[in-house]
């Protein structure tokens, strides 16, 4: 059976460590049902992939292969694979159930797989899949932002807008909704960055965030979407939304929150997942391969654009470490890209 390279993680080792990545040859998966096999072009870094990693328990005795963003060609597709054949430049975030895209090739869903967008190189493109699925599901599947056609300018306060997720976010959220866009940073250029992407007001986190919006002319804000930590920021969340008001939270928390501090103000709290809809596969997992089917249209009229800042360079155990580290930083701007493993499959 042939076989292809992966880069894998065995233990939660730090990504300074000279072994946290390793090479391993593994046999190239066969495509069935409604699979494609992707041939692996470029990959992003998502805090998803530090988080798994890092989440580790022990030593592992099987290669836990991570990466959930990708552009790639299809080389093989299942029997029942409707909207794909073999030569597409496809991009997909993959199922987090499933091995990721640190390899030469990689399983993925059609339903959440898209055409790759027109105009980008695959570095550009392998930087939209998570975020753009993530941030979209949080603002108007969570959340429910109100459309461009609703009478009021709502505010939306997104607390790290530099991120990855953020950068997708502010942008749907000033093309797509009739919300006045408040996001969060904390230096000059994350702020720049920021106000480029087309938030109206940029209010820095490390500072206070209360009086800043008051300072705007903001009691509260009815929108609030959280693409940091949860603890830091619980309690000022709690006086900022407002009565029945929403938000929306994307990082796991192990420390027990106090909910009742929402309670008086009947907010509707929620969680985001980007993998619910393939882990779960439920009805609504096509929505996922459809909305990033419509990225090529919001790239080519200006709306939307590609937020990558930072190329890697070849995927290696070295180049993934300094990934892997620049993620646990908190300091990221935008999306690092990688390309392939270059060597053939054997």
């Amino acid at each position: 059976m042939p076989s292809m390279k992966t880069i894998a993680v065995f233990e939660a080792l730090p990504s300074s460590d000279p072994n946290c990545f390793v090479v391993v040859e593994q046999d190239i998966p066969e495509a069935a049902g409604r699979d494609l096999l992707i041939r692996i072009d470029a990959v992003s870094v998502n805090p998803v992939d530090s988080k798994d990693r890092l989440g580790i328990s022990g030593r592992r005795d099987t290669p836990l292969i991570l990466g959930w963003d990708a552009c790639g060609e299809v080389i093989a597709t299942g029997d029942q694979v409707e909207n794909f054949k073999v030569g597409d430049k496809v991009i997909s975030a993959g199922d987090i159930s499933r091995q990721g895209s640190y390899a030469q090739f990689q399983l993925v869903d059609e339903r959440i797989t898209a055409p790759k967008p027109a105009g980008l190189t695959d570095l550009q493109a392998a930087t939209l899949p998570l975020t753009t699925l993530a941030a979209w599901e949080a603002l108007f599947d969570r959340l429910e932002l109100p459309t461009k056609n609703a009478p009021e300018k709502p505010a939306v306060l997104i607390i790290g807008g530099a991120g990855g997720l953020g950068s997708m976010a502010v942008q749907f959220a000033r093309q797509f909704s009739c919300c006045t866009v408040i996001a969060t940073a904390s230096r000059p250029e994350t702020q720049a960055w920021c106000r480029e992407l087309g938030a109206h007001h940029v209010i820095d986190h490390s500072g206070d965030i209360e009086a800043q919006l008051q300072t705007l002319g903001y009691a509260d804000v009815p929108y609030i979407l959280n693409c940091s930590d949860n603890i830091p920021y619980w309690e000022l969340m709690s006086r900022l939304v407002s009565p029945e008001g929403a938000i929306c939270l994307v990082a796991s928390t192990k420390a027990k929150l106090d909910l009742d501090l929402f309670m008086e103000k009947s907010v509707r709290i929620n969680y985001m997942l980007m993998f619910t809809r393939s882990l779960f596969q439920t009805k609504t997992m096509q929505l996922q391969g459809d909305l990033l089917a419509r990225l090529s249209g919001m790239i080519s009229t200006g709306k939307v654009r590609h937020v990558m800042t930072k190329d890697l360079g070849p995927m290696s155990p070295a180049s993934l470490a300094q990934a892997h580290a620049q993620i646990k930083s908190g300091r990221t701007v935008g999306k690092i890209g990688l390309s392939a493993l270059r060597d053939q499959a054997s």
